[in-house]
Protein backbone atom coordinates (compact mmCIF):
# COMPACT_ATOMS: atom_id res chain seq x y z
CA UNK A 1 0.00 0.00 0.00
CA UNK A 2 1.60 3.37 -1.08
CA UNK A 3 1.14 6.52 1.71
CA UNK A 4 0.75 8.99 -0.35
CA UNK A 5 0.57 11.49 2.45
CA UNK A 6 4.54 10.66 3.09
CA UNK A 7 5.49 10.69 -0.78
CA UNK A 8 3.53 14.13 -0.91
CA UNK A 9 6.01 15.10 1.90
CA UNK A 10 8.68 14.44 0.82
CA UNK A 11 8.06 15.90 -2.60
CA UNK A 12 7.64 19.15 -0.93
CA UNK A 13 10.22 19.09 1.16
CA UNK A 14 12.58 18.25 -2.01
CA UNK A 15 10.69 21.07 -4.04
CA UNK A 16 11.32 23.14 -0.75
CA UNK A 17 15.38 22.44 -0.31
CA UNK A 18 15.82 23.25 -4.40
CA UNK A 19 13.66 26.05 -4.46
CA UNK A 20 16.43 27.65 -1.66
CA UNK A 21 19.33 25.83 -3.76
CA UNK A 22 20.19 23.57 -0.80
CA UNK A 23 22.25 20.89 -1.52
CA UNK A 24 24.83 18.49 0.93
CA UNK A 25 26.82 17.81 -2.13
CA UNK A 26 26.00 14.34 -2.36
CA UNK A 27 22.27 13.50 -3.92
CA UNK A 28 21.59 9.74 -2.39
CA UNK A 29 22.30 12.03 1.42
CA UNK A 30 19.92 14.42 0.33
CA UNK A 31 17.32 12.11 -0.87
CA UNK A 32 17.52 9.81 2.40
CA UNK A 33 17.53 12.93 4.43
CA UNK A 34 14.24 14.15 2.90
CA UNK A 35 12.51 10.60 3.22
CA UNK A 36 13.52 10.75 7.43
CA UNK A 37 11.95 14.66 7.58
CA UNK A 38 8.82 13.58 5.85
CA UNK A 39 8.63 10.41 8.00
CA UNK A 40 9.25 12.91 11.11
CA UNK A 41 6.97 15.84 10.16
CA UNK A 42 3.88 12.85 9.15
CA UNK A 43 4.65 11.82 12.47
CA UNK A 44 4.57 14.94 14.47
CA UNK A 45 1.23 15.86 12.17
CA UNK A 46 -0.60 12.26 12.74
CA UNK A 47 -3.49 14.10 13.81
CA UNK A 48 -3.56 17.13 12.19
CA UNK A 49 -6.57 19.48 10.70
CA UNK A 50 -5.32 20.59 7.74
CA UNK A 51 -8.61 22.40 7.12
CA UNK A 52 -7.41 24.26 10.02
CA UNK A 53 -3.59 24.66 9.63
CA UNK A 54 -1.71 25.89 6.50
CA UNK A 55 0.39 22.75 5.35
CA UNK A 56 2.67 24.17 3.08
CA UNK A 57 3.78 26.91 5.46
CA UNK A 58 3.87 24.21 7.84
CA UNK A 59 6.33 22.24 6.05
CA UNK A 60 8.20 24.63 4.71
CA UNK A 61 9.69 26.01 7.91
CA UNK A 62 9.47 22.18 8.97
CA UNK A 63 11.96 21.48 5.98
CA UNK A 64 13.98 24.99 6.60
CA UNK A 65 14.40 24.07 9.90
CA UNK A 66 16.21 20.81 9.06
CA UNK A 67 17.94 22.30 6.84
CA UNK A 68 19.47 24.74 9.15
CA UNK A 69 20.05 21.56 11.54
CA UNK A 70 22.30 20.38 9.02
CA UNK A 71 24.34 22.84 7.36
CA UNK A 72 25.05 26.44 8.06
CA UNK A 73 22.98 27.21 5.04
Amino acid sequence: MVNTKLLEAVADIAYYAGAVKYTSGDSRLDASEFIYWAKEFENLNKKADWDQRYYILEIEEFAKAKIREVSRF
